[in-house]
């Protein structure tokens, strides 16, 4: 069968979807719409998207216009049998009307679209979905109430090709090396500042934390949090699994838009081999049920909690290695898919 990925496929998390294709032997076909662009244009696009939409219109418009003018190009030629669409890629719905013609439409939902104000659209395009994948089983629940068809719960796990133990060269080892690592992006609004007031519960520790963009607005109010700040601008999964390699325990917070939902770096870190200490979520202890979790469910308790799984070795890489196993057991990126593959009854 042939699959036509819509994403952004600059985004590591992506490989995860083309390597479960790929191992279930689909002939797959991946656009990003941003290669429909030059970099000039692509940048107008991404800055200004929070102008008043009466000026934002005037290239947005011929901008998404061209890029579901592209889409439609390539599924003629590609006539592929199931669309498959990270969040919603801006499409619309004559386009997805067109996809309905000839084949089955799938989504994965990377932000919850009650939140994402990127495409008017991404709600309705929801409801062309034969199967949607989601990350979190509350928003699940959200949109089937609203009537949209094929919610599934489910987690792409971690791609072992680029999240792995690994020997680190001990010149690196020196300089990166941490017992707490947090990897991850800053944000202009309270997003912000509840990142900085999480990785405040931290600054006792030896620990750095590589945030790509400015947090600095948030600085006077957590200088314990600020200090551990490495400035960072590298998209790169190359960069984070080395890290991590010479880390021993990653903090992950719940963003706001996750209600019971698990964070996708939760399973980078697993597959990298250290220990996640997570923000407490109902479906990380779903789908690790029976095990013992570092979890952190009240924010006063956390310098506790991280230093006790930080303290005992033994037992904190016997939780690593059993929740490698359930991940390996149930979450791969190849079964995943190949759940999605059964549910729209394509044949293995």
């Amino acid at each position: 069968m042939r699959c036509l990925l819509l994403a952004p496929l600059q985004y590591p998390f992506l490989q995860s979807i083309i390597a479960g294709l790929e191992a279930n032997g689909v002939e797959l076909k991946a656009v990003d719409y941003q290669s429909f662009f030059s970099p000039r244009v692509n940048a107008r696009y991404n800055n200004y998207t929070t102008l008043p939409m009466r000026l934002r219109r005037l290239w947005e418009e011929p901008y998404v216009r061209k890029a579901n003018t592209e889409y439609l190009r390539i599924f003629r030629e590609f006539q592929p049998d199931l669309v498959f669409i990270y969040n919603n890629q801006l499409a619309r719905p004559a386009l997805m009307e067109e996809f309905k013609r000839s084949a089955k439409v799938a989504f994965m939902l990377g932000d919850n679209p009650l939140y994402t104000p990127s495409n008017i659209y991404n709600l309705h395009i929801l409801f062309y979905a034969d199967y949607i994948i989601s990350p979190d089983s509350l928003w699940c629940e959200q949109l089937a109430q609203m009537g949209v068809l094929g919610m599934t719960f489910d987690c792409f796990g971690f791609n072992s090709r680029i999240y792995y133990p690994m020997e680190v060269p001990e010149p690196e080892r020196q300089r990166y090396r941490s017992d707490l690592i947090y990897v991850g992006s800053a944000s202009k609004t309270n997003w912000g500042y509840k990142r900085m007031l999480f990785l405040d519960l931290f600054k006792n520790f030896d620990f750095k934390a590589y945030i790509s963009g400015s947090m600095e607005r948030w600085y006077d109010l957590f200088p314990g949090a600020a200090s551990k700040i490495v400035p960072h601008d590298r998209f790169d999964a190359s960069f984070n699994n080395l890290v991590y390699n010479c880390s021993k325990v990653a903090p992950v917070e719940l963003v706001p838009s996750l209600f019971r939902g698990i964070h996708v770096r939760v399973f980078d870190i697993l597959g990298a081999g250290i220990l996640p200490l997570c923000e407490y979520s109902a479906d990380l202890e779903r789908v690790f049920e029976g095990m013992e979790l570092p979890l952190i469910k009240n924010y006063r308790e956390a310098e506790e909690v991280a230093r006790f799984w930080l303290e005992d070795e033994g037992r904190r890489k016997t939780c690593v290695e059993a929740m490698r196993a359930r991940v390996l057991e149930r979450y791969t990126p190849t079964m995943v898919i190949r759940r999605m593959l059964d549910a729209l009854n394509f044949s293995s």
